[in-house]
Order: structure tokens, then C-alpha cells, then sequence
């Protein structure tokens, strides 16, 4: 099974994808002649690629994304069994052209970069700051300065009687 699937919609690039299973392999080239043969026996490593589902189970379902990224004719076979599926007529051509761009609904201009809204306004002052300083233990002389008047009353008291 083929079908052809944007990678990202914010993309470009478009994905061929083969839900194939895991002992099976999509070959891509670029080589026409790779194709016809349907081996990758003669293919050179710059025109033809091949994609496996990545697992070490052998015929579990998996799917295969092949990116479309190089604009041309583009060729897909299966080569299991020494290339008997891709002569049976698992094989086929695909041309891949440039896009047409984006839907209108998503062409639209970014959004502004991000500006920090403003602080306080700054007339070159700091806000004012109160300090209340007071002597270390001044609660402790008002009582003693109590205690020091209360002695001088008994005192006076006691020297008019």
C-alpha cells in the first residue's frame, strides 16, 4: 500500500509512505536502469537507497516514510525475493515537482517578535525609601527611666513625712 502524505503542514516536503512489513524493503532510485533491472546490485550509493521497517522481528505490519525531497523522476520496487516482486509489477515511477507553496489559509506573515511590555517610568530617581532607625533597646530605658522616677517620688514622698 502507497500513499503520499505532507511531512509537516508548515512543510514543504511530502512523504512517500509503504505500510509494507518488516521483511520486506523499498528501494528508491533515481537510476533508470536499477529499475528496469529491478536489483540494486549494479545502483550507486548516490541514486539509489533502500528503506527497511528497522525492526529485528521478521513480517510484523510496519509502515515506511520515504521523504520526497529531490525534485525529478524518482523510481520504487520492492526487491524481496531477488527482485521477483518488482518483476511481478511491484514497481512504479514518480515525479516529483516543485510545489505550488502553501494554502492561503497558512501563508501569512509570522507574527511580530516578542517585545517585553514596559516597566515603571524611570526619571533617573529611585522611589523613596524610609528608614526608621531607633537606639537598640530603648524600650528598656523607658523603663528604667520609670523605675528611676518612681524612686525619686517615693523618695520626696518619704522625706515630707
Amino acid at each position: 500500500m502507497f500513499g503520499l502524505f505532507p511531512l509537516h503542514p508548515m512543510t514543504l516536503v511530502q512523504l512517500a509512505v509503504f505500510n509494507t512489513n518488516t521483511n520486506q524493503t523499498v528501494i528508491q532510485t533515481y537510476n533508470k536502469t536499477t529499475y528496469d533491472s529491478c536489483t540494486v546490485d549494479d545502483s550507486l550509493d548516490t541514486d539509489t537507497f533502500q528503506y527497511n521497517g528497522g525492526s529485528n522481528e521478521f513480517g510484523s505490519p510496519t509502515t515506511i516514510p520515504v521523504p520526497l525531497t529531490i525534485e525529478g523522476t524518482q523510481y520504487y520496487f520492492s526487491d524481496a525475493d531477488d527482485g521477483e516482486q518488482c518483476q511481478h509489477g511491484m514497481a512504479f515511477e514518480l515525479k516529483v515537482g516543485h510545489g505550488l507553496g502553501l494554502p492561503p489559509s497558512l501563508n501569512q506573515p509570522p507574527p511580530p517578535p516578542y517585545t517585553p511590555p514596559p516597566g515603571p517610568a524611570d526619571d533617573g530617581q529611585s522611589p523613596p525609601v524610609t528608614v526608621v532607625t531607633s537606639p537598640i533597646n530603648d524600650g528598656m530605658r523607658i523603663v528604667a527611666n520609670s523605675c528611676w522616677l518612681l524612686l525619686m517620688v517615693l523618695v520626696s514622698v518619704s522625706l515630707l513625712v
